[in-house]
């Protein structure tokens, strides 16, 4: 039986080595082992992953055009990845919100929802990104993108609560922080999106 690694699993699907050592000594050749089937389609599923990330990298993608992803999903406290239709409609929406309180001044919001001719052109950049990705390709990035919001939803400091409205300055401040083109850069070439 030739060796397999199973650190991929354990790290992508949290399933623990123990387990999947046990899954994989059942016998090959029962045909009701679906621990082993099951384990052979996570490792295509993988490998099918790595496929579309070098694809992805492909589209050449800027920071700048992650950034108003990251920070939709995380401002409305998404946590699974949603239709690529209602994240469109949902995203927009959250675009036009109406921006009458202070929060609205800071410079975080401001770099969401920008005046004058630069308006719209964060978003548009965006959604012409979404629409020229297939389905798992979108799927993918959305995943890395919620993957990148996640250490901020176990940060004990920083509530999730949709939008900005009620933050404090301080939280504001974290945020911008956070969602720095440098720290999105980062990230996403650690996960193998951006070149």
């Amino acid at each position: 039986m030739k060796r397999v690694s199973y650190k991929p699993l354990c790290e992508r699907f949290h399933i623990p080595r123990p387990t999947l050592i046990e899954w994989q000594k059942q016998p090959k050749t029962d045909e009701k082992n679906w621990r082993a089937k099951h384990i052979e389609y996570l490792r295509e599923q993988i490998d099918a992953e790595e496929e579309t990330k070098k694809e992805l990298i492909e589209k050449a993608m800027l920071p700048e055009d992650l950034f108003l992803t990251c920070a939709y999903l995380f401002l409305t406290c998404t946590k699974s990845a949603p239709k690529k239709h209602e994240f469109k409609k949902a995203m927009r929406e959250f675009l036009l919100y109406p921006k009458k309180s202070v929060e609205f001044q800071h410079e975080f919001a401001k770099r969401i929802w920008k005046d004058g001719e630069d308006a719209n052109s964060g978003y548009l950049n965006s959604m012409l990104l979404i629409d020229s990705l297939n389905a798992f390709q979108y799927y993918v990035l959305i995943r890395a993108a919620l993957d990148f919001n996640l250490r901020l939803f176990n940060n004990e400091h920083l509530n999730c609560s949709e939008g900005l409205k009620g933050k404090t300055w301080q939280e504001l401040y974290m945020y911008d922080k956070e969602f720095s083109l440098k720290n999105i850069a980062n990230f996403f070439k650690n996960a193998g999106i951006l070149s």
